[in-house]
């Protein structure tokens, strides 16, 4: 499993619910066109709900995180046209030159299982399907 995480900025001159929407709904829809990805997460920062749980001064306001089966999965898809197009898409929520992202090693501690009903095999991984 190859999985890829990056963080972003969503653009200073839009409204930050604006970004949200059209990040969940029309950049959202382009990534799914992506049929090599086994799994896409948009992880979108909330508001602090207090001082407390402020967001300890992450200059992100989200994240991605991608899923290949193996690494000719993610160099196809990083080569095609609906990868492309979801680039080419990324400018109108995000500040395109500050993302960063790369590779992760994930290393699952914990897994609870029944607020998604996905299991978890005692290798560390969901089974694919």
């Amino acid at each position: 499993m190859v999985k890829v995480i990056f963080l972003l900025k969503f653009r200073r001159d839009l409204d930050p619910e604006e970004v949200r929407r059209w990040w969940r709904t029309d950049h959202g829809a382009l990534a799914l066109r992506n049929t090599r990805m086994r799994r896409y997460v948009q992880n979108h920062w909330q508001a602090p709900i207090d001082a407390e749980h402020a967001n300890g001064g992450l200059e992100f306001q989200g994240a991605v995180e991608v899923w290949f089966d193996n690494m000719e999965d993610y160099e196809a898809t990083m080569a095609s046209p609906e990868w492309q197009a979801l680039e080419a898409d990324g400018p109108n929520g995000f500040e395109m030159a500050e993302l960063q992202g790369g590779f992760v090693t994930e290393h699952v501690m914990r897994w609870d299982a029944a607020p998604d009903a996905r299991i978890l095999t005692s290798a560390g991984e969901v089974p694919a399907g």
